[in-house]
């Protein structure tokens, strides 16, 4: 029963749920920023109804991407899925019955939502997480993944926040998330790197199939830069605060460097040390944009409206996400160090 239980945890993937805990995060930032107070049941029901979409579309993804993760050559700790159903620790109707449970929920929450527009987004959001992989519109099949999983955790976590505690989507938070949406897109061409012969075998055409390691290189580029021109363009203009503004711009030669990597050197499963470290490398500038972006306007608003109970609640949210993530990159390095001490030895 314990091996059963542990398998199902591994197969959870909790560990990337605190993406979606950010966004939620600069939702109520951008909220505060923009003059209005914190509201904690409205933060419990969005923050519940994305934290239960998104660990949906994991249980999604392990049972209907089945075939494709175990045609996977090299999976990591960032691709291949968690490798439970492929090596038969839980039989794949686990996986589905635990997806359609949480959809059950989530479809629950999203109808005691109080206003059409927070339904509608909620409900395109868990539309787009199931399709993700299931049949049959299996969106990252067909070339379209990449940007579905960016919308799904850079757009409809912040603007159903913000909606929820605001009624309205304010200037600043277009300019956000549309550069963030652009880094995130390009951070998951680099997931599909690292998939694409196992990808292939199973015909699942994502971007770097579909385009071509050189041309889906050349893409990530252009998605980068277009992102942080829209930056910097947005924070000149006054419309992103210019501490926020700053702060991106600071994580640009983040981009510079996965740029030159895969233009030069795109990660394959023949070297799965070097995949691994772009693909991290990728995940942990995406996450770096979303930090930013929630201290930039939680520091906005504390020099806007000065300590109120509105900013700490910022703050505390921001320490709510930091401490998982980095518990999950502390334990990540003790892994690696142990790994290394018994390759040693």
């Amino acid at each position: 029963m314990g091996g059963r239980f542990a398998a199902f945890i591994r197969l959870s993937r909790l560990r990337f749920l605190v993406e979606s805990q950010l966004t939620v995060t600069l939702g109520v930032a951008v909220s505060v920023y923009s003059g209005h107070s914190f509201a904690l049941g409205t933060w419990l029901l969005v923050q519940s109804t994305v934290v239960l979409t998104h660990l949906m579309t994991h249980y999604c993804n392990e049972y209907f991407d089945l075939a494709a993760d175990s045609a996977h050559t090299a999976p990591n700790r960032w691709t291949g899925g968690s490798q439970v159903l492929v090596k038969g620790a839980l039989r794949p109707e686990v996986s589905l019955a635990a997806a359609f449970v949480l959809l059950f929920v989530v479809l629950t929450l999203t109808m005691v939502m109080p206003t059409y527009p927070q339904r509608l987004i909620a409900l395109a959001a868990i539309a787009l997480a199931w399709f993700y992989t299931a049949p049959p519109v299996r969106l990252n099949y067909r070339g379209v993944g990449e940007v579905t999983t960016a919308a799904s955790l850079t757009l409809f976590c912040p603007f159903l926040t913000v909606y929820s505690l605001t009624g309205r989507f304010p200037a600043e938070l277009v300019a956000v998330c549309v550069p963030l949406l652009l880094v995130m897109t390009a951070r998951m061409m680099v997931m599909n790197f690292v998939d694409r012969d196992s990808d292939l075998v199973v015909g699942k055409h994502t971007l770097p199939n579909t385009l071509g390691a050189r041309k889906a290189a050349l893409l990530f580029t252009g998605l980068q830069t277009l992102a942080y021109a829209i930056v910097l363009v947005t924070t000149v203009v006054g419309v992103l605060p210019v501490v926020v503004g700053v702060g991106l711009l600071l994580t640009a030669p983040g981009a510079v460097l996965l740029s030159r990597r895969l233009l030069r050197e795109p990660p394959s499963p023949d070297a799965p040390e070097q995949a691994t470290s772009t693909a991290h490398l990728a995940t942990a500038h995406a996450a770096a944009t979303g930090v930013v972006a929630v201290v930039g306007f939680t520091v906005a608003a504390l020099g806007e409206e000065g300590v109120t109970a509105s900013v700490v609640a910022c703050a505390v949210l921001f320490l709510l996400y930091l401490t998982p993530a980095v518990g999950v990159q502390v334990a990540d390095a003790v892994k690696r160090g142990r790994a290394g001490a018994v390759g040693a030895a």
